[in-house]
């Protein structure tokens, strides 16, 4: 009696533990959380139709192409909006309704022929139920797919078509054919492009064709030349970045005092004084501000998106100091600051403080002065010493590179002379040994005269080029203006 009570309580407790297992089983699986369906956004470049283009500037096309993918691939997601949101959440219900019609409409038609299947009474009633219990299930199926929610990921992963991918970039669809070009490619949009000349100008027209509004949503044309490529693929990545994001595009405005400032942003040339609002594509930017006589400025920023971030810069004025030139006994000495021509002496010059300055000066019989110096740190006056020109030579640096380079070209000639007049030599000797022929001794006689003869003009002239180089060397280094400490 009391081991039929164990059994009895060993099969009580392994029933109860299964059912515990079932139903923590179930409890998780309804816990789990589904994925969001879409949770990709892919899109298709296709490669610019440059036909109308000559030749040589087909290669255009690839350059913008190539470097346009470069610029996108900072797009990490795209947010999408309500409509393409709803498009993409019908067509997950549809689809799931579908799924869950044509598993039913199956069943169905299984059901109906079995009748011809010629099986025994007994078991076409077992079958038929059968049937009737997977029809019923598949019933509730479809049912709760007609009422289903479909969740659908509302900022999808960007990402590019496999053959972008790869490194290819396909032909454009025809037209009318976009939809089934996007369902083929298993891409959510393409972007097309279609280059041609303008009056000497380059016109390029981009569009991009979405999925789920089966039209080109963004449509946009740019017209600039071969030197302006660099600025136009920034403008044109830019504002494609902001269409494929689905976010706000985002800009920047720069004004700047002194209003002939210089600015750049990341790196290229943006405006003078006023930028204006000029959009870029969210994330750090390098705004650098310069003007003559101003200390310039720099600064980073963070573009945010869908806002407009405004930037005031005003730059110092870089102090200055002023010193006098004159010549009491040289009355109209020209005066220059570097190659720019000042006035005549005497003259008071302003320069900016600590910096290097080159001052030349010229009187009208042809004496010249010449010094560097730092401003501000030689007193108000700058002596220039006056040298007269030299009465032989009114150029004696020219003349002296000029008597080098002659010295140089004489050595060359004289050292293959030289080797080609031994090597004659050589060879009437080797004759005359082995023959013993008198001509051909009297012939080496000669040769090795001519030998000897080009060896010794051969030294002569690498003396001669060694000299004319230290003459050259020391010419040069007494023209180079003196250092005013």
């Amino acid at each position: 009696m009391r081991g039929k009570m164990l059994r009895y309580s060993s099969t009580v407790f392994v029933l109860f533990l299964a059912c515990s297992v079932s139903v923590f089983g179930r409890g998780k699986a309804e816990e789990e959380v589904k994925e969001d369906l879409n949770p990709r956004w892919v899109l298709c470049l296709t490669s610019f139709d440059v036909s109308s283009l000559p030749s040589a500037q087909h290669i255009v096309g690839d350059v913008l192409i190539r470097n346009l993918v470069k610029s996108i691939m900072d797009v990490h997601h795209r947010i999408r909006p309500s409509v393409e949101y709803g498009y993409y959440k019908d067509l997950a219900w549809v689809r799931n309704l579908e799924d869950a019609g044509k598993k039913l409409s199956d069943k169905r038609s299984e059901r109906d022929l079995l009748l011809y299947k010629g099986y025994p009474g007994w078991r076409y009633k077992s079958e038929l139920k059968t049937l009737e219990g997977e029809i019923k299930t598949l019933e509730e199926a479809y049912k709760e797919a007609e009422e289903a929610v479909m969740k659908v990921a509302g900022e999808p992963v960007f990402q590019l078509s496999e053959e972008n991918a790869a490194g290819t970039f396909p032909l454009s669809p025809a037209a009318g054919a976009e939809y089934y070009y996007c369902v083929n490619k298993k891409a959510d949009a393409f972007v097309s492009g279609e280059i041609s000349e303008f009056h000497g100008r380059i016109f390029l027209r981009i569009r991009m064709y979405t999925l789920y509004t089966r039209s080109f949503e963004y449509e946009d044309t740019f017209i600039f030349s071969t030197n302006d490529m660099g600025l136009i693929e920034e403008e044109m990545a830019g504002r494609l970045m902001a269409a494929i994001s689905g976010a706000a595009p985002s800009a920047i405005s720069v004004k700047t005092d002194p209003e002939s400032a210089v600015i750049l942003v990341k790196e290229r040339y943006a405006g003078q004084g006023d930028t204006g609002i000029r959009e870029y594509p969210p994330g750090p930017a390098d705004v650098v501000v310069f003007a003559d006589g101003y200390t310039g400025a720099a600064a980073s920023v963070d573009i945010t998106e869908g806002e407009l971030t405004e930037m005031e810069f005003k730059l110092q004025p870089i102090p200055e100091t002023s010193f006098d030139i004159d010549f009491p006994s040289h009355r109209g000495t020209s005066i220059y600051q570097g190659s720019l021509y000042l006035g005549e002496a005497p003259l008071t010059i302003k320069a900016p403080l600590n910096q290097f300055e080159y001052i030349h000066a010229e009187t009208s019989a042809g004496d010249t002065a010449a010094v560097v110096f730092r401003a501000g740190q030689t007193g108000n006056v700058v002596n220039l010493p006056i040298s007269s020109p030299a009465q032989g030579d009114p150029k004696p640096l020219g003349t002296a590179r000029r008597k080098f380079y002659g010295a140089w070209t004489l050595f060359w000639i004289a050292l293959p002379a030289a080797f080609m007049l031994s090597g004659n030599a050589a060879t009437y000797k080797n004759a005359y040994t082995y023959a013993g022929y008198p001509d051909v001794g009297k012939s080496y006689d000669i040769w090795n005269g001519a030998s000897t003869g080009a060896w010794i003009v051969f030294g002569a002239a690498a003396a001669y080029s060694i000299y004319r180089m230290i003459r050259y060397g020391h010419t040069a280094s007494k023209s180079v203006p003196r250092m005013v400490k």
